[in-house]
């Protein structure tokens, strides 16, 4: 399969994009890719570095600092951890682009193509909401502390004026920062920024595969109107009833076109938890990695936005930050959810397809397909946790019960 054919079409553009803004496009020069990702691992690095140092000189001086600190290191690592496992995973990755284009090109009735346009609208739709999110999220965080006193000092005045030189985290350059001011805005801006995009595009990228997997799963149990290919075998066993007394031989014809429908029902499905399966193993180390960091930050960070609230601007940057994980905990977590509920549901569409009707060796195989929809299909961080709306409640649980506790401590 050509480049050009790979995630070409007009609902993965963005995502595309993305991909080759990163250098985690695989079609991409190899030594494109390999100034673009060292690049963007530098920019990382030129915050986490002056920020490590800070934390250092003010260890055991001035708890909150530390503490936001720590947030940042936290949310640095598993940034960092994102891009690389992103770029090492390569092989399965083109496997996936390769799929989806291929199954865009396979399933070509109108029904079948109807499927996967709505699933890939909806994950087109998650992809913009996220990234136009994530990039107004990264330019507030960046540039509100340096902006939002000049403003209050128009609006609300004090006895004194409120600093307008300040950095949007606490880091050593050894430098005059009032002096240097703008020369470090502009390279924290751009840090910053490295990291929203590097969000965006590993993130998005699960959430368009999540979606496409939907589609697969609705070819065979469409979701909203139809139910396209067990339908088909149930109007077709009507039919057969309806000839049989009448023509055996058209009778016969039209048990191995039913028996068809749903042999070919059955290896769609099949190919649909091949596919999950791929991003299971693609992913798997990703989650486990930013679901245990999600807990620990969250934690943090809001124990550091209550030590903050006689501080308006320092609660607004928090708040940013706060809002930033937990909405991409929601976002991944959806997505999880949304394999889930597919998956379960074709056992609905195989039950109510009218099997009773169907020749003996269909309604054999009908039984196979609906023993494996009682299990559903579902994306894990490791070994233990699910991606799912309940884990996302658990997490946020979990990380306010932590919080609860260390201001008690503290």
């Amino acid at each position: 399969m050509e480049e050009h054919e790979i995630l070409n079409n007009e609902y993965f553009k963005v995502n595309r994009f993305l991909l080759k803004l990163t250098g985690l496009w695989p079609y991409q020069k190899r030594h494109v890719k390999l100034i673009i990702r060292i690049l963007y691992i530098c920019a990382i690095h030129s915050m986490m570095i002056p920020q490590v140092i800070r934390t250092v000189e003010e260890w055991g001086k001035d708890f909150e600092i530390v503490l936001e600190n720590i947030v940042g290191f936290i949310y640095l690592q598993c940034v960092l951890a994102k891009y690389i496992i992103t770029f090492t995973a390569e092989p399965q990755l083109v496997f996936l682009y390769k799929k989806m284009a291929f199954d865009w090109t396979r399933y070509i009735e109108a029904e079948e193509q109807l499927s996967l346009q709505r699933a890939a609208s909806n994950g087109q739709l998650m992809t913009i909401i996220y990234s136009v999110y994530v990039n107004f999220a990264g330019v507030g965080f960046a540039t509100l502390p340096g902006t939002l006193p000049t403003i209050l000092n128009i609006i609300a005045p004090l006895n004194e004026s409120r600093p307008t030189k300040v950095l949007c985290f606490y880091a050593e350059y050894f430098i005059d920062q009032e002096e240097y001011y703008y020369q470090l805005l502009f390279q924290t801006f751009i840090g910053v920024m490295s990291t929203v995009f590097i969000n965006a595009t590993v993130d998005t990228l699960y959430v368009i595969c999540a979606h496409h997997s939907d589609g697969l799963f609705n070819i065979v149990s469409v979701l909203w109107l139809y139910r396209y290919r067990f339908q088909k075998a149930f109007n077709k066993s009507q039919e057969r009833y309806q000839v049989k007394s009448r023509n055996l031989v058209a009778a016969k014809n039209l048990d191995e076109e039913i028996h068809e429908y749903v042999l070919t029902a059955i290896n769609i499905h099949n190919e649909s938890i091949e596919f999950i399966n791929l991003i299971q193993s693609t992913y798997t180390l990703y989650f486990f990695i930013q679901m245990s960091l999600t807990i620990i930050s969250l934690s943090l960070a809001t124990v550091v936005a209550m030590m903050n609230l006689h501080d308006i601007i320092n609660l607004i940057r928090i708040f940013f930050i706060w809002c930033g994980i937990i909405l991409n905990l929601a976002y991944i977590s959806i997505a999880g959810q949304q394999i889930i509920d597919t998956s379960l549901q074709i056992f609905d569409s195989a039950y109510f397809c009218g099997w009773y009707n169907h020749p003996l060796k269909t309604q054999r195989l009908l039984k196979f397909i609906m023993l494996r929809c009682s299990r559903q299909c579902q994306i894990t961080a490791g070994p233990m946790l699910v991606i799912n709306l309940e884990s996302c409640s658990n997490i946020l649980k979990s990380s306010l019960s932590y919080c609860t506790f260390m201001i008690a401590v503290s």
